[in-house]
C-alpha cells in the first residue's frame, strides 16, 4: 500500500489525560505536507483521499461530501 500524501510534522506537546491513561493527546504543528499530484489541482482534491477531513465548513471523507457546518454557503 502507498501513501497518496505525507505530512511531516513536529510533536508540541503530548498529554495523558486523568480521566482516561489509556491513550495520549498529541499536539503536532505540520511544518511540510508532500502530497502525490494525482490528488493536487490548485490545492488537495479532497474527493481523491480517504481521511475525514474538514474543509473550509464541508467534511469529506472516502471521496463523497458527508456534510457541512451551518456557515456554510454552497
Amino acid at each position: 500500500m502507498s501513501a497518496s500524501y505525507i505530512i511531516e510534522a513536529l510533536v508540541k506537546n503530548i498529554r495523558i489525560p486523568e480521566y482516561n491513561p489509556v491513550f495520549g493527546i498529541v499536539e503536532v504543528q505540520a511544518v511540510h505536507v508532500h502530497a502525490h499530484k494525482n490528488i493536487v489541482m490548485d490545492h488537495v482534491d479532497p474527493s481523491k483521499w480517504s481521511p475525514l477531513i474538514y474543509n473550509f465548513r464541508h467534511y469529506f471523507g472516502l471521496g463523497e461530501v458527508l456534510g457541512k457546518t451551518f456557515r456554510a454557503e454552497t
